[in-house]
């Protein structure tokens, strides 16, 4: 039932079930992930084959004997059910843009179609870094994951801005776009007025904007590290993010996506909806857009934070 993969770990076979990827999963998340699909009449295996089987580098995790809980594997686990989502998302918001769908403008599904498809790669690219033990390249990406998702909730807030967005023509119009409207947390102000409207206070003094911007810092780091520094780094006093972390904030980050665009773009899962049935759609991704909303909100309260001090108490057991 399993064969081996280039990069040398043990891959079931694509017909095997989604459960034997993951060694070492809870069996009550996924029980409960599977019942998320199931009342939602979609069929998870076949999806999960789709999306996570059919990813570039895919990499079944290895086995860890000696290791005593599964939050570790239930973190791949909860991370790849953002990737079928955002896979999901990309089928809808291209048909949506060829379709002319209504519920956003042409510019918001023109970029939801650009941004979702990079995600994609990202979302890959990290989860190869962080199975294969590459941690300060899988800080970069997880850095390029949140901008993107800032990036992706300023176009459904400010249509005006996707017109911007979606009008640039060059790889110099783009920096200059970016520069102007997200680096330097422009986005994130943004978003943050937006949420404050609907009841959520991000604002800069809030416990969130702080532990963001901390993260964030981190992740700079691994960026504009110094070029003398070639080793890998280690954590000091929690602050250094490493594989498992890259992974939960790009996790957590994703879970926002879902969540927030659905505060600041109420006609969202009606205009997913509407675009996986028009005659553009051609994945059969897209008809999950709409309902994998609520299935990956319901996700969040399983998402723990790994910390040394947990870790450090599994290794003493």
């Amino acid at each position: 039932m399993t064969r081996k993969s280039p990069l040398g770990s043990i891959v079931p076979l694509d017909g095997a079930a989604p459960e034997l990827s993951y060694p070492g999963l809870s069996p009550q998340l996924l029980a409960r992930i599977k019942q998320l699909w199931s009342a939602a009449g979609l069929d998870f295996d076949s999806h999960w084959r789709t999306a996570i089987r059919g990813l570039h580098g895919f990499r079944a995790l290895p086995r860890v004997e000696a290791s005593a809980t599964s939050t570790d594997v239930d973190l791949v686990f909860l991370f790849d059910q953002c990737v079928i989502w955002v896979q999901a998302l990309h089928a809808a918001a291209s048909a949506g843009r060829q379709n002319g769908t209504e519920g956003l403008g042409a510019a918001q599904w023109h970029g939801l179609a650009a941004l979702s498809a990079r995600l994609t790669e990202q979302l890959a690219a990290l989860r190869l870094l962080a199975l294969t033990d590459l941690p300060m390249p899988a800080m970069q990406i997880a850095r390029s994951i949140s901008e993107d998702v800032d990036m992706a909730l300023v176009i459904l807030i400010r249509p005006k801005l996707a017109d911007r967005f979606a009008a640039c023509q060059s790889a110099e119009e783009a920096s200059e776009f970016w520069r102007r409207h997200i680096a330097g947390g422009r986005a994130f102000r943004s978003i943050s007025e937006k949420l404050y409207s609907v009841g959520i206070d991000h604002s800069a003094d809030t416990d969130y904007a702080k532990w963001r911007r901390s993260v964030l810092t981190t992740l700079g780091a691994a960026v504009h590290s110094n070029a003398l520094k070639t080793n890998a780094p280690s954590r000091q006093q929690g602050h250094v993010l490493l594989n498992a972390d890259s992974l939960h904030f790009a996790t957590f980050r994703m879970h926002e996506l879902c969540a927030f665009s659905q505060l600041v773009a109420p006609t969202l899962t009606d205009a997913l909806r509407a675009a996986a049935t028009s005659k553009a759609s051609a994945s059969p991704l897209a008809a999950l857009a709409a309902p994998l909303n609520d299935i990956i909100v319901n996700q969040i309260q399983s998402l723990s934070t790994p910390s040394a001090a947990s870790r450090q108490t599994t290794r003493r057991h």
